[in-house]
């Protein structure tokens, strides 16, 4: 029953927008399983979760990347002497790095986002099992040299064979140019060969391995490099073995660490899927909802039509326990019952609800619908017949914890029958003491409802001139559906209009007639209400206005005060210093020394000044010195020891040039011992990473090393965006891009310095 009631009222479609803002396929899957829980306690811990969610991302970027779906592994590991692949490894080093990032993010949370940093106890730093898979798998998905002594002797002793093979190869093709003209050197079947002509055996013996298609080219291993060769398929051997034990080494390792591999990576989901809720909640303006005897839904929206971008009406949505609503048809009626049912299910499912604050629900245990005009084809029902069905299962189930909502009751049938059908369910309902929302045209429904004290009654407020509906809702009034108002408004002629009205029933004119009257009454109260409200604001405004004068010769009276202050102080001090200047200011020279080193002071409080071509200046942040060669604009070209550097004009600091001989002034930087042209930064936080990347540039430019690879990690997470912004800042950086297939992906940015 309840999928057929979360597809009426668009809940599954809600799920389906709010799944697509989780970052992995686990969290996705958990958003479109969730469905409205009937367990306060468990209801309120789910909204104080999403509530706080919603306060840290207003605040922060939570670190959350795409992380792999873990469960085939960890059921793989539960399989005791199971060995993992590469790449569930690569995948398992993935969701490491992922749970150690967040476990630091949540434990360093501040006191007012306490609420959710118990994730940090559910998450692991990965301890032993980290280090070791960063030690032995790349991002590509490769067993590194660093996994074992021995397999980096192994690779080796491969490049070396294989170093020794190819110059044979290449000494044997350029002896033999005319028999070996494309020079080419491959492999076949793990064995290095050349391509050569068949007549080659007069130069030299060999193997022959395969042939071209054409025949004309024969892949020939020359016997000189067959015992190379062997040596090479010798150590390959011993490669995948040792990569094998590599393998069952990490994957007993991996078990040990199992119960903290499954927690963290149901946190991971359970973050995801908190973060995805907590998201839309966000990008509904949703507010927490609170529980009582009655719906009180303030300015509420409809989230799918939020999500449209477009404008929505907001509209106020009352129920105690019954409620009617009428009107004509496109004044929002249906919109209405499925905003509060909706809304209902959101509440319970843990989203903060698009209404203003102090919007109030029902807590309720079962939702029924009939909204539309679906027909069951299958069982060949008609419409009518097919809401009939679906309200006869309604019945069945219905109690007092139920929130039945119910369109066009009774419609689809005789009118008279219809009627009397409609009321009969309402007064069932009623007995059940079910919450119930319907939505009618007939007028006996109408008025059955305006008698009865269980239902209120509400209309949809309609534009009688212009035709338009005003989506707005008027309690305790009985609307007209205006079919007639329609209809000649559309061209129906006079005539016909007259007849139909003369058809009408003597009661049936009476009731539109008391509902008319009732509906002019109800718009004069609305008038009197907004020229209240209207005297009200104008009021609020001058009062204001009055404060804002207070509080303006109050600053007056304090800036007046302020000023005689400060010349009885000025002139104290004149006094002062006209009686004592000398041994004054010595006394304070000795104070300013005594607390900070003057050197360093003389250098903050000078001005900068302008900077010339050739002046001497200091580049910040790196503090690097270095002196003007030429000036553009608002850059700089600086020359820092044998390199040339643009930097903006801003970020120069002139200083005081040493006494030299009559020759260009060079300011040499210490070049590093030791320089790599690939950067880490996996696990580190923003600050610590752009110190490292600030460092590693300046290194890599006075090396003079042209490319350089930052390692990040993937998603879009706040490290991969800190490293881009500032690499567009830097004056080393001429362009970067993200690395291709082969170097890393989106985890990776290469940048070509000047």
């Amino acid at each position: 029953m309840f999928k057929g009631v979360g597809r009426q009222l668009e809940y599954d479609k809600l799920l389906a927008e709010t799944s697509r803002l989780a970052k992995s396929s686990p969290g996705k899957e958990r958003v479109l399983s969730l469905t409205p829980s009937v367990n306060f306690p468990e209801v309120e811990r789910s909204l104080e979760l999403t509530d706080s969610f919603v306060k840290l991302l207003k605040e922060r970027a939570l670190p959350l990347e795409t992380f792999p779906d873990a469960t085939p592994l960890i059921e793989k590991l539960k399989v005791e002497g199971s060995v993992l692949s590469v790449e569930e490894l690569l995948n398992l080093l993935k969701l490491l790095e992922q749970s150690k990032i967040l476990k630091n993010f949540f434990k360093n949370l501040p006191q007012h986002l306490s609420r959710i940093s118990f994730y940090a106890d559910r998450l692991t730093a990965g301890g032993e099992l980290l280090k070791r898979l960063r030690e032995s798998v790349d991002e590509s998905g490769e067993i590194l040299d660093s996994a074992s002594p021995a397999l980096r002797g192994i690779r080796r002793n491969i490049s070396t064979v294989s170093a020794r093979i190819k110059e044979r190869l290449t000494s044997i093709v350029n002896r033999h140019e005319d028999i070996c003209p494309d020079r080419i050197i491959t492999e076949r079947e793990g064995r290095y060969v050349i391509l050569v002509k068949p007549h080659f055996k007069k130069r030299f013996q060999g193997i022959v391995h395969d042939r071209s298609s054409s025949g004309q080219t024969l892949y020939v291993e020359p016997l000189s490099v067959v015992e190379l060769n062997n040596r090479l398929r010798e150590l390959k051997r011993e490669e995948a073995e040792e990569i094998r034990r590599i393998l069952r080494e990490l994957s007993n390792l991996a078990r040990s660490y199992l119960t903290e591999i499954e927690s963290s990576f149901r946190a991971l989901v359970e973050i995801d899927f908190r973060y995805a809720v907590a998201y839309m909640s966000l990008k509904l303006s949703g507010t927490y909802p609170l529980f009582g005897r009655e719906f009180n839904l303030k300015g509420a929206k409809h989230p799918l039509l939020i999500l449209t971008g477009k404008e929505v009406v907001q509209v106020d949505l009352k129920l105690k326990r019954g409620l009617v609503i009428t009107g004509p048809n496109t004044g929002g009626k249906t919109v209405s019952l499925k905003t509060l049912g909706l809304l209902s299910m959101m509440a319970q499912s843990g989203f903060l609800i698009p209404a203003q604050e102090g919007s109030s629900l029902i807590f309720t245990k079962k939702w029924f619908a009939d909204i539309g005009d679906e027909q069951s084809i299958e069982q060949s029902l008609s419409t009518f017949s097919s809401h009939v069905k679906r309200i006869g299962e309604i019945l069945k189930e219905v109690d007092d914890n139920s929130l039945v909502l119910l369109d066009e009751l009774g419609a689809g049938t005789d009118p008279v029958e219809g009627s009397a059908l409609a009321v009969a369910i309402l007064k069932y309902l009623r007995d059940r003491g079910a919450k119930v929302v319907a939505t009618t045209h007939f007028t006996p429904v109408k008025l059955y409802a305006y008698k009865d004290d269980y239902y209120d009654v509400a209309s949809v407020l309609f534009d009688e001139e212009s035709l338009k509906p005003l989506y707005r809702l008027a309690y305790g009034v009985v609307g007209k559906s205006y079919a007639l108002v329609v209809a000649k408004r559309y061209g129906i002629p006079d005539e016909v209009i007259e007849t139909a009205k003369s058809l009408m029933g003597a009661e049936d004119r009476m009731a539109e007639e008391i509902i008319e009257a009732l509906e002019r009454e109800y718009k004069k109260l609305v008038e009197e209400r907004d020229e209240v409200e209207r005297l009200k604001r104008e009021l609020s405004k001058r009062e204001e206005e009055l404060r804002e004068k207070e509080r303006k010769l109050r600053e007056e009276h304090s800036r007046r005060l302020e000023e005689f202050i400060e010349e009885l102080r000025r002139k104290t001090e004149e006094i002062l210093k006209e009686r004592e200047a000398s041994k004054a200011k010595e006394r304070f020279r000795k104070l300013v020394v005594s607390v900070k080193n003057r050197t360093k002071l003389e250098e903050e409080v000078k001005p900068r000044g302008e900077v010339k071509v050739g002046d001497v200046v200091k580049v910040l942040p790196s503090g690097r010195k270095g002196k003007v060669i030429e000036i553009a604009g608002k850059k700089a070209k600086v020359l820092i020891g044998q390199m040339k550097v643009d930097v903006k004009l801003s970020n120069l600091v002139k200083v005081e040039e040493a006494p030299k001989e009559e020759e260009s002034v060079g300011v040499s930087a210490p070049k590093p011992e030791k320089f790599f042209p690939e950067l880490k930064l996996l696990g580190m936080r923003g600050d610590e990473a752009l110190r490292r990347l600030e460092e590693f540039l300046d290194d890599a430019a006075i090396v003079g090393v042209k490319e350089v690879k930052i390692v990040h990690g993937y998603g879009e997470g706040i490290l991969k965006r800190l490293v881009r912004e500032y690499l567009k800042e830097s004056p080393y950086v001429k362009s970067f891009r993200p690395g291709g297939p082969q170097e890393g992906g989106d985890g990776v940015t290469i940048a070509q310095l000047r």
